[in-house]
């Protein structure tokens, strides 16, 4: 009896693991019986059709799935035949009303010769899709490493760096707009990564297999941008030749439009135009070409303040803009700064080939203080110069090899600690207060080399040994 309770009780675990297994399959899965009675389903089809496994198992198949577009009726074929069905493209509106498209194919199981159950196996397209997608940036991020991808990209959304809260809603905002066909504008501060973003959202939509191509709008001369994006013939204007433009070269691909407030106005009209028709011209051509390309632009300034300026129109802005993506700036998610540092102390010690392990704890205290107005790119023209300079063997950057201006902001930290420590002292106090951290910067910073500290302080050696023995200081392990 025992034995049978054990047995029981393990079909009765083992039951719920193959049911725990199949819920997290990426194929809907039903099953009916005989007398076309639904037995049970999968979390995916609760998901795409809307519906609840408890409201629906016990329900006739034809009852649950009224709408079903079929030519033929794949669960009802392999009751009546005994039979696997032909798989089939089923449309049909779900629950919620969404217009819902899937593959199917149903497959009968016996039991000791007889037919007990029929179960379905339903591809639902558009999720289907969206995972393909995901699998094809995975593949091109992992398999294109420092290599420029194909499509003319070297970033998908899993180079984006940042685990900041902000930073993870903008991925997440990112790959729901790139499964969409719609124009997307990109709204950052300069050196906060919008062509980055671009890119991933590039290699994570329907257009990734085309060609990423990218215009600096504020780098080409006024006279050149519409040829440059529309292309030109032959004789249209003196030494033009037959040339695509970068709409043509984008063709299947994304175009992206950086900088799109230095567009000039004239130019605005023109594209407003090609984006309404889909079609456009080349320079001297009287003959069009069709446009099909996703747009990407950016701005570095407030895109509603340039509208109201005067610098871009408005209808172009409700053109572009159809989903608005704001890129924090580093002041915005100072969270992210220590993944960063690594992320570029990583990508220096490949370049450089060097062993650099990870950064003074002071240095990551000043740059938390610092409003990083060059953003990302800042950061990362600090690292490289840092990594220019450094002569540690122990792997650490240290407080040395900053940048002067960055320094500074050290100094005037303590000097501004020194002010609110001694503030009820005297003047001579508070004087004595300063020199003695002054000292101790500088020959921590020079590593205890007294000759070298002293010309940096404008003193004599002596003097400074004078200094150090007043102030009892000690070179710390």
């Amino acid at each position: 009896m025992e034995n049978m309770q054990n047995q029981l009780m393990e079909l009765k675990k083992r039951n719920q693991l193959y049911e725990a297994i199949l819920d997290m399959v990426l194929q809907g899965i039903y099953v009916v019986d005989p007398e076309e009675n639904i037995v049970w389903l999968n979390n995916i089809v609760e998901e795409m059709d809307g519906v609840k496994r408890e409201e629906i198992i016990g329900k006739k198949d034809s009852e649950a799935w009224k709408n079903l577009d079929l030519k033929v009726n794949a669960t009802q074929y392999t009751i009546d035949t005994g039979k696997q069905s032909e798989e089939q493209i089923a449309i049909y509106n779900n629950k919620d009303g969404y217009r819902t498209a899937m593959f199917m194919q149903s497959y009968p199981f016996y039991y000791e010769h007889k037919l007990e159950y029929v179960y379905s196996l339903a591809h639902f397209i558009d999720y289907s899709e969206k995972q393909l997608i995901k699998i094809s940036e995975y593949k091109q991020k992992t398999t294109n490493i420092n290599v420029k991808l194909s499509n003319n990209t070297s970033f998908t959304l899993y180079d984006v760096v940042g685990n900041s809260k902000k930073m993870r809603a903008l991925v997440q905002l990112s790959r729901k707009a790139a499964l969409s066909k719609s124009p997307i504008l990109l709204y950052g501060k300069t050196g906060t990564g919008k062509e980055i973003i671009a890119q991933g959202i590039h290699n994570a939509s329907l257009f990734n297999n085309g060609r990423f191509v990218a215009i600096n709008c504020a780098s080409i001369p006024e006279n050149l941008l519409e040829t440059i994006l529309f292309g030109s013939v032959k004789g249209a204007f003196t030494g033009a030749v037959d040339k695509p433009g970068l709409f043509e070269e984008a063709q299947n691909g994304t175009l992206f439009l950086d900088e799109l407030n230095s567009l000039p106005l004239s130019i605005q009209g023109k594209l407003l135009r090609v984006l309404q028709e889909k079609r456009a011209n080349r320079v001297g051509s009287n003959h069009d070409y069709p446009i099909k390309c996703r747009v990407i632009s950016a701005t570095n300034q407030d895109p509603r303040q340039l509208v109201r300026n005067g610098k871009l129109r408005q209808d172009l802005f409700f053109r572009l803009a159809v989903v608005t993506l704001e890129i924090p700036s580093l002041a915005e998610r100072k969270d992210d700064i220590p993944e960063l540092v690594k992320h570029f102390i990583d990508k220096f010690n490949a370049e450089y080939q060097l062993h650099i392990k990870t950064i003074d704890d002071e240095i990551l205290d000043v740059f938390n203080r610092y409003s990083w107005p060059g953003n990302v790119r800042e950061l990362e023209n600090v690292i490289e110069y840092m990594v220019n300079f450094t002569d540690s063997p122990n792997g650490k950057l240290s407080f040395n090899e900053l940048p002067l201006y960055l320094k500074e902001i050290s100094y005037n930290q303590e000097e501004n600690t020194i002010k609110d420590l001694k503030s009820e002292g005297s003047l001579h106090e508070m004087l004595e207060e300063f020199e003695k951290n002054v000292l101790e910067r500088t020959l921590a910073e020079t590593k205890w080399n007294v000759s070298q500290a002293a010309r940096n302080l404008g003193i004599h050696r002596e003097a400074l040994h004078y200094r150090i023995r007043k102030f009892g200081l000690r070179k710390k392990s």
